[in-house]
């Protein structure tokens, strides 16, 4: 297909690979929901995730075509958040807090806390890729977790199985899904989050995806130095520095990038076990 090809930076030779499949989780995910909201199944939660990632796509997609700096890029989930704000698809205004107990926001819940929680999780979900399979296994993961928390699968059960489809795709290194898909994924986290009440599920599963980003940005604006991954002679991922969570498990250990990929995983599904023990037991 008509895709633009990147290197494969963790493979021997660094061979191009298609990139930008995270279209395919996009266009289908929100053709669902448009579907839900025509005949009338949670038809404003549908119109809110479907128009949110529409948005989130787009730009991912102009990420993809113009390689934007983290500077930019960072921003531009804030405009994914318009739909939201403009729909207002829910009335519940009020977060749960360990000092205040639980706090009506009012309007300020549409205006700042909905554009905070979707650009930090778009951002993290978006930093934690870079090795095959990784952005659409961890999107899986935790989409599965949130829907579990929330009780309802009907709108997540289509962007599960396309997630599934990728993320098989993507761990075979047949093809990357890109900033188009990682944006969309990112998005669908945040906007179902919000509209399904399971904040703070979310914010527990995204707790590796967080302490990712702390160690990125730490390293860039502190420390002056990115992470890298290195191979060695017999094809196996390696880190001499921890600069990042995918570094610092290859620091201690080289690993091939599958191994990699499922470590990574294993410690998000303890993070989105445990988001799911908290919200089962407040709930």
């Amino acid at each position: 297909m008509p895709f633009p090809k990147v290197q494969d930076q963790h493979k021997p030779g660094k061979p191009l690979v298609p990139n930008g499949y995270g279209i395919f989780f996009a266009l289908g995910s929100v053709c669902y929901w448009f579907i839900l909201s025509f005949i009338g199944i949670l038809e404003d939660k549908a119109l809110a995730l479907a128009t949110s990632v529409l948005f989130g796509s787009t730009m991912g997609l102009f990420d993809d075509m113009t390689d934007l700096r983290w500077r930019y890029k960072a921003i531009l989930p804030v405009f994914a958040s318009l739909p939201y704000m403009v729909l207002q698809p829910s009335d519940r205004t009020t977060i749960a807090t360990l000092l205040f107990g639980i706090v009506d926001l009012n309007a300020l819940f549409f205006i700042l806390l909905v554009p905070i929680i979707v650009t930090v999780t778009t951002n993290t979900v978006n930093q934690l890729g870079g090795i095959n399979g990784l952005e659409a296994s961890s999107g899986l993961i935790v989409l599965l977790g949130l829907s579990l928390a929330a009780g309802n699968f009907i709108l997540t059960i289509v962007p599960i199985i396309i997630l599934l489809g990728l993320a098989y795709i993507s761990y075979t290194g047949k093809a990357f899904i890109g900033n188009v898909g990682s944006f969309s994924i990112g998005l669908t986290l945040a906007v179902y989050a919000i509209l399904m009440n399971v904040k703070t599920a979310l914010l527990i599963s995204l707790t590796p995806f967080f302490l990712n980003s702390v160690m990125i940005l730490f390293s860039v604006y502190f420390i002056r130095e990115r992470a890298n991954t290195y191979i060695d002679e017999k094809g196996r991922l390696y880190s001499n520095k921890i600069r990042s969570l995918r570094t610092f498990v290859l620091h201690f250990r080289p690993l091939t990038e599958h191994q990699t990929v499922l470590v990574l995983c294993f410690i998000i599904i303890l993070s989105t076990c445990v988001s799911l023990g908290v919200q089962w037991h407040f709930s």
